[in-house]
């Protein structure tokens, strides 16, 4: 969730920390599990910690290509031992050295009995068979030790932890094939307005194709979700409200977009009302974005967006992701802005916290970005997006930003994940 501030100077305008408390209430935690195998588990959640049947290392191992010195031989003064074999990685460590003797180690190789240090091949000469040490030898050095990274039974993957590539690593290294994970996230996303069609179809007059449904959809996909598109509904009470009851049979979350502005075309509210839901309109002190519905139909959430794209897109990222985090059973992470500073006057009114695109120009002696306002704003544009290297965000109690006023930055990469 975004750290904002909570101010406005319009009264009834929730702040968007506020709204997302109210969206959030309409939340439940999914159940079910799936049993997946590991190399499909990656950005699934864990329901119980995992923990490891064996300990990693699994045996005693030679960090590095280098010499034996056993026990014995470690206070002998620059050791010239005789050279007896060769390890490698997954060969066995077969026989017993002698004082005086040892077997060269490849990295990974199994620790010989009695072996308490290996020496690194650059740190040795050689005089034929005979192996001569100039250098110090401490107890221990360059083994990777049994069970020294993990120990038997010890908890490598914590509960409600989202899979990644560290994950899996440490799950394959000890020995997981399969593993148990909340079962996906069903999704269900809507498009609302008499204007839309699908692209691809032949533009009528008035119309416009539809941006919201494929935008919405492709931000909440991932490896743990399952979204359908569900089409455009007509500005039709009844339509809309038999497609969010049927809907609310088979999804864990409804998002749509447009209908919630509150004009006489707009049925989004009465119509989850209508389908056996409840449902809260909000007016929030947030631009683009001002209009809001979040409420529950059943067991289902809904969330219902603004139908222009831009204020869509600002509502998805800071009330559709901590939803999801939500019904996956995970705290909403809470996103945090990067500090940067304006290149060039922000033109602001207060009382609404305003989103606008970036694109960073530069870096501050200080060492933070500098970034700069692209476009004129507005929550059809599209265009901007596409040059922004990110989102800043205009506080609600202040005017105009001089040139140079630190502000807060949201890299799409970083803190989306675009």
């Amino acid at each position: 969730m975004l750290a904002i501030q909570d101010i406005c100077d319009r009264p009834g305008l929730l702040g968007p920390e506020q709204a997302l408390a109210r969206v959030l209430s309409y939340v439940r935690p999914i159940q079910g599990t799936d049993n997946v195998a590991l190399h499909e588990a990656t950005g699934r959640v864990t329901i119980d910690a995992l923990r490891s049947t064996i300990p990693l290392p699994p045996f005693d191992q030679s960090a590095v290509d280098g010499y034996a010195v056993l026990d014995q031989d470690l206070c002998t003064t620059r050791p010239m031992l005789t050279r007896v074999g060769r390890v490698a990685a997954g060969w066995a460590a077969t026989g017993t050295l002698n004082p005086g003797e040892t077997v060269k180690l490849l990295t990974g190789a199994p620790i010989p009995a009695g072996v308490r240090a290996v020496v690194m091949e650059e740190k040795v000469r050689f005089d034929r068979a005979i192996v001569i040490i100039d250098s110090a030898i401490e107890p221990g050095m360059n083994i990777r030790r049994r069970g020294e990274d993990v120990e038997e039974g010890s908890e490598i993957v914590g509960a409600a932890t989202v899979l990644d590539a560290r994950h899996i690593a440490i799950l394959a290294a000890a020995g997981t094939d399969r593993l148990t994970v909340r079962r996906r996230l069903r999704i269900a996303v809507m498009s609302t307005g008499d204007e839309l069609v699908a692209a691809g179809t032949s533009l009528g007059n008035h119309q416009l194709n539809d941006a919201n449904g494929p935008m919405l959809t492709s931000l909440v996909s991932s490896a743990a979700t399952q979204v359908d598109y569900l089409g455009r509904h007509r500005d039709d009470r009844g339509e809309l409200a038999r497609a969010f009851a049927s809907a609310a049979a088979s999804y864990d979350l409804i998002i749509c977009s447009g209908g919630v502005s509150g004009s006489d075309a707009d049925h989004v509210v009465p119509a989850i009302r209508d389908a056996g839901g409840e449902c809260a309109a909000m007016a929030l002190a947030l631009k683009p974005g001002k209009p809001l519905a979040a409420g529950r139909i059943g067991a289902t959430a809904v969330l219902a967006l603004p139908g222009n794209p831009v204020a869509a897109m600002v509502g998805a990222l800071m009330f559709a992701r901590p939803m999801l985090e939500a019904l996956a059973g995970l705290a909403p992470s809470r996103l945090t802005a990067v500090a940067a500073r304006a290149v060039s006057v922000f033109s602001h009114r207060p009382g609404r916290a305003e989103f606008v695109p970036v694109a960073v120009t530069g870096h501050h002696p200080d060492g933070v970005p500098l970034v700069e306002k692209l476009g004129r704003g507005g929550s059809a544009r599209l265009r901007p997006l596409i040059l922004a290297d990110g989102l800043a965000c205009i506080p609600a109690d202040v005017g105009d930003l001089d040139a140079g006023y630190a502000i807060g930055f949201y890299p799409f990469k970083s803190r989306f994940g675009l």
